[in-house]
C-alpha cells in the first residue's frame, strides 16, 4: 500500500509542476494525463483498501471460535 500513495504524491507533484510550468501544449497535457493517472491510482487504493478489509473480515470469520454452541 505505501508504493501505491507513494505513486500517488509523485503523481500530483509531477502534475502540479507541469501545469504551473505554464508550458508548451505538450507539457499542459503530460500535466493532464499526469492528473488522471493519479485519479485512477486513487480509485485503486481505494478499492485495494476495501479489499483487504474484507479479507481480514472473511479470515477473522473463518478462525471463529474453536467449541460450537450447541
Amino acid at each position: 500500500m505505501r508504493w501505491l500513495l507513494v505513486a500517488i504524491g509523485v503523481c500530483v507533484a509531477g502534475c502540479a509542476l507541469l501545469i504551473a510550468l505554464q508550458g508548451s501544449q505538450l507539457m499542459m497535457g503530460a500535466g493532464i494525463a499526469l492528473g488522471g493517472t493519479a485519479f485512477v491510482l486513487v480509485l485503486a487504493a481505494v478499492f485495494y483498501a476495501v479489499g483487504r478489509s474484507e479479507d481480514r473480515e472473511r479470515a477473522a470469520r473463518e478462525s471463529g471460535p474453536d467449541d460450537p454452541a450447541p
